[in-house]
């Protein structure tokens, strides 16, 4: 069997090399491996690129999408006093120097007392107490706070030394608040260090003495927990009930019994032009949710923290061999589907729902498992993947294309090479025995018609003749097995298989009479003596393939078919026919049309005498 001739460059030689594939081992191995090495390939782009900037940049904005859609929601016990500009304000008027800064001692013991006196189970303070003014402040609030029965840790120095560079209090459990973590180029808070230094970490501390919590030993991803959605105004956002330093004093002891209290600086503000200052505002995946656009004050980030220890959940994230076999099946998936060929929107909606599939797929498995699969890696494998077999394909098409058009544009309808090549239809170029129906049509008086014309006009009319008939012949999706001069040999139901090769044979034939009568009338009009079309059809099993031999060969039909077909198409003129078909025709055809039986008639060559029938045709001479 003939091959096509590939294209030059880099997609020639690419078919080139999928064609030897397929010449050694077959279609089968040669696209097993293209799909395999191709996916290897976009695999190895895919994880190379996600290190880059900007792909980094897409793969954390994902990250934290999913953090913040699949948040769950934070323990109830969990209360934030904030140090904001009413709390500064109340401290200012309260202190002697009506300083702003540094937080006051005695103003800040007088808060934990009061706290403390509503039934507090810890009190947290994000403020470092390792700095005294002198040895009378450091008492005075020792003893402000000598009656609290609630646990109280404070942040300190870890590069100081305890007693040494500082006064030990011993009601304060010392901590760390250097425990959020960015490991990325966008210094967003997405990691907490629960052992950051000597200390343990703030959120660490409070855990362990105010819930007997086992802590964990390495750095984690922080679980976002939803925000309260209970709070408003300047609080929204707020993981827990916040309420401002200045006003704990009014506060029911109901809305702070056996609460953990963390004290911090909160700077969040009800309005985005507020002139407040902010201060220890971080970025975190939150910053796309109401009261987190500016920052997300510290303290409720050790709040975040210390609520995902006390859950005992975390974020899960495959590891780099996991994560590589998301990638490759991605690229595989993306290989496998670009090999099936489409159209170019075809392929650009192929790829944008994949895109949506994996996404809701990563988002759906972080809210219901809180798995963190990667996404953007997967989704440029998966695009590479599809692009490169797709090109490949339709260059391989291209290259079908040519060599069936070449081989069958002169016999078979366009459509049904089209379909041919994109798969749809089966074809078997090779000598097989198959039911088909052969249609043999014939010019009346052609030998006078040549005669009686000159060159250019007989040229004129018999090419206007026949580009009508062929384009009902292909209309109907037959086979032009060959053209004799006045006459026409088609098959129906090769070299594609139909199941209704006769109903079509028998429709083309009634559309074929219709246009002769037409352009006969339109010849007689003009002084030309136009005969009619006659037509035999004959239906049954015939011997179809290629024959002729190694040099030059013909796709034809041979057996009793054609035949009975030739000699129907002779009978026309003892009956005054244009259409005879045989029995076996009619037995196949399903559509119902009008029919008239002429008989059983003795046929030269055939045995036995056969039925024949015709159709009512437009007798109009």
């Amino acid at each position: 069997m003939a091959t096509a001739v590939t294209s030059k460059g880099i997609m020639g030689r690419l078919i080139g090399l999928l064609q030897r594939l397929r010449a050694a081992g077959g279609k089968g191995l040669a696209d097993t491996i293209s799909v395999a090495v191709v996916a290897i390939l976009a695999t190895g782009a895919a994880l190379l690129l996600n290190t880059t900037t900007p792909i980094r940049y897409v793969e954390n904005l994902s990250y934290d999408l999913r953090l913040t859609g699949g948040a769950p929601a934070a323990q109830p016990e969990f209360v934030i006093v904030k140090i904001d500009s009413e709390a500064t304000k109340a401290m200012s008027e309260a202190s002697d120097c009506h300083c702003l800064a540094p937080i006051d001692k005695a103003w800040l013991g007088n808060l934990i007392a009061t706290l403390d006196s509503k039934g507090v189970k810890a009190i947290a303070v994000d403020y470092l107490l390792d700095t005294w003014s002198s040895d009378e402040e450091f008492k005075d609030f020792e003893s402000r706070v000598a009656n609290v029965k609630a646990p109280i840790i404070v942040v300190a120095d870890p590069n100081m030394k305890a007693g040494v560079d500082y006064p030990v209090a011993p009601k304060l459990r010392y901590s760390d608040a250097r425990a959020l973590m960015h490991v990325d180029y966008d210094d967003v808070i997405r990691r907490y260090d629960p052992n950051p230094s000597q200390y343990r970490a703030l959120a660490t501390e409070v855990g362990i003495v105010a819930a007997g919590m086992k802590p964990p030993t390495k750095p984690f991803d922080i679980r976002y927990r939803r925000p309260d959605p209970n709070v408003s105004a300047e609080n929204a956002g707020a993981i827990s009930p916040s309420y401002s330093a200045a006003f704990v004093e009014f506060l029911p002891p109901a809305l702070l019994k056996d609460k953990i209290v963390f004290i911090g600086n909160v700077t969040r503000s009800a309005t985005a032009d507020s002139d407040t200052p902010k201060e220890d505002m971080h970025a975190t995946p939150m910053r796309f949710l109401s009261g987190h656009q500016q920052g997300t004050p510290g303290v409720e980030v050790h709040v975040h923290a210390l609520s995902q220890m006390l859950a005992g959940d975390q974020v899960k994230r495959p590891g780099v061999l996991w994560s590589a076999i998301i990638v490759l099946a991605a690229a595989l998936g993306g290989s496998l589907l670009g090999r099936s060929t489409q159209k170019w929107w075809m392929s650009v909606v192929i790829v944008l729902v994949a895109f949506g599939v994996g996404g809701f797929a990563a988002f759906e498995l972080y809210h219901r498992a809180a798995i963190m699969a990667p996404m953007t890696a997967p989704s440029i494998s998966f695009a590479f993947g599809f692009f490169i077999l797709s090109r490949l394909a339709a260059a391989d098409l291209q290259n079908q294309r040519a060599f069936y058009s070449s081989t069958l544009e002169r016999y078979l309808a366009p459509q049904v090479i089209d379909r041919m090549v994109d798969g749809r239809e089966e074809v078997k170029i090779g000598a097989e025995e198959r039911e088909i129906t052969v249609m043999i049509s014939d010019l009346e008086n052609f030998s006078n018609l040549v005669a009686s014309l000159d060159l250019e006009t007989f040229e004129g009319v018999i090419n206007e003749y026949f580009d009508g008939i062929i384009d009902l012949l292909w209309k109907h999706e037959a086979m032009i097995d060959k053209m004799t001069g006045d006459g026409i040999i088609a098959i129906f139901g090769a070299p594609v298989p139909s199941e209704d090769h006769a109903d079509r044979a028998i429709a083309c034939a009634r559309e074929i009479d219709t246009y002769a009568q037409a352009i006969r009338q339109k010849m007689i009009a003009r002084g030309i003596n136009f005969g009619h079309t006659r037509m035999g059809i004959s239906s049954g099993i015939g011997l179809v393939g290629n024959f002729g031999g190694e040099r030059r060969f013909n796709y034809t039909a041979y057996g009793e078919v054609v035949v009975i077909a030739a000699r129907l198409e002779a009978a026309n003129k003892t009956f005054s026919t244009r259409i005879l078909f045989s029995g076996d025709t009619l037995r196949l055809a399903k559509r119902e049309i009008p029919v008239i039986s002429v008989g059983e008639i003795d046929l030269k060559g055939v045995p036995l005498p056969i039925p024949a029938y015709t159709t009512p045709t437009d007798d109009k001479s």
